[in-house]
């Protein structure tokens, strides 16, 4: 049987390799126990020449035509090096200061998660990102709302302020899409694996808004691990967004949502949230401090001096427990 297989196999190579592959070598490469390809290429070709009896230019010819033709291309450093420049991005948040403390911005390769407080307003870096993206970068932006949260007024306020923008156009460039569960949110992000339609070709940032909030809570309390299930799903299409697709995947989640298990004494992750824990590339921790600065400053209008403190809690290229403190005017600007 082996040797029959054998044959075939030869005999199809013999048509588009060479013509030293004749029937006499065959024979000769059997008798000494080469009966596949694998055989073939693993010996040295002076030992199988003297073995076999077949000449060494022969076996040179046909080994240089099994490997042009059945090796895999050899790519150079410089070409790997060339399509990661030209696939890979720094996509600025509004601030250079901030971006000075990302080391150019959010990568469009990671995935990058933002931890605030809901109670404050905190979505200032998020919407601040998405205006940078539409105004500077001309790039279009989808919005994955699973709190039903988003406001449009605050990014058109945005917008608005900034020089030479057309606001119509501009928000025409940030697609808002509502997501309640699971299921829809996973739909959503394999259509985005997609990329259908003029609008994707231009798309560089995709924000989720509230998963831990709103998406993982009912799946930490399913049977059988099923939510885990769930989880590792999304963490396979959010990693193809980022490595075939190459966009900028930018998380929010309020600060002390994580799932905690309800059978236990004490405050406990649930397997949920320890495996989405392992998710994000970069976290950020956003707090506002404009109560504080305030009481120490002695200040009486707490509008007028809005600050928040944005803290690097993990990366994979920046130093944990950098911080800087930024300044918001009214309408949410960076200033």
């Amino acid at each position: 049987m082996i040797f029959v297989k054998t044959k075939k196999i030869m005999s199809r190579l013999r048509v588009g390799i060479c013509s030293s592959l004749t029937a006499s070598v065959l024979q000769k490469l059997q008798s000494v126990g080469v009966v596949n390809v694998v055989d073939f290429v693993s010996h040295d070709l002076d030992v199988l020449a003297t073995k076999s009896g077949v000449g060494y230019r022969e076996l040179a010819a046909i080994r240089r035509a099994l490997i042009s033709q059945y090796a895999a291309p050899i790519v150079s450093g410089f070409s790997l090096f060339d399509v990661v420049v030209a696939t890979t991005s720094f996509i600025s948040v509004g601030c250079r200061v901030l971006d000075a403390l990302l080391e150019g911005g959010i990568l469009s390769s990671e995935i990058t998660e933002v931890v605030m407080d809901r109670s404050g307003a905190l979505d200032v870096l998020v919407i601040n990102t998405v205006a940078a993206v539409v105004a500077a970068m001309k790039k279009n932006v989808v919005f994955i709302d699973t709190s039903n949260r988003f406001n449009v007024s605050h990014i058109a306020a945005m917008l608005s302020r900034q020089p030479g923008v057309d606001l119509e156009s501009a928000l025409q460039q940030v697609r808002v899409v509502k997501c309640f569960d699971v299921l829809e949110l996973l739909g959503e992000l394999s259509m985005l694996c997609q990329a259908p339609g003029p609008f994707y070709s231009s798309l560089k940032l995709i924000v989720i808004d509230g998963i831990m909030d709103c998406i993982l809570p009912p799946l930490s309390h399913l049977p059988n691990n099923t939510g885990c299930g769930y989880v590792a799903q999304l963490i396979h299409l959010l990693r193809q967004l980022i490595t075939d697709s190459c966009y900028a995947v930018l998380l929010c989640t309020g600060d002390g949502c994580a799932v905690t298990s309800k059978n236990s004494a004490t405050p406990r992750l649930t397997s949920v949230s320890r495996l989405w824990h392992s998710v994000p590339d970069t976290r950020l921790n956003v707090v506002d401090i404009s109560v504080e600065s305030n009481e120490h400053d002695g200040a009486d209008n707490p509008a007028a001096s809005r600050l928040i403190k944005v803290t690097v809690e993990k990366s994979n290229r920046l130093q944990f427990g950098q911080s800087v403190e930024l300044a918001v005017n009214e309408h949410g600007l960076f200033v």
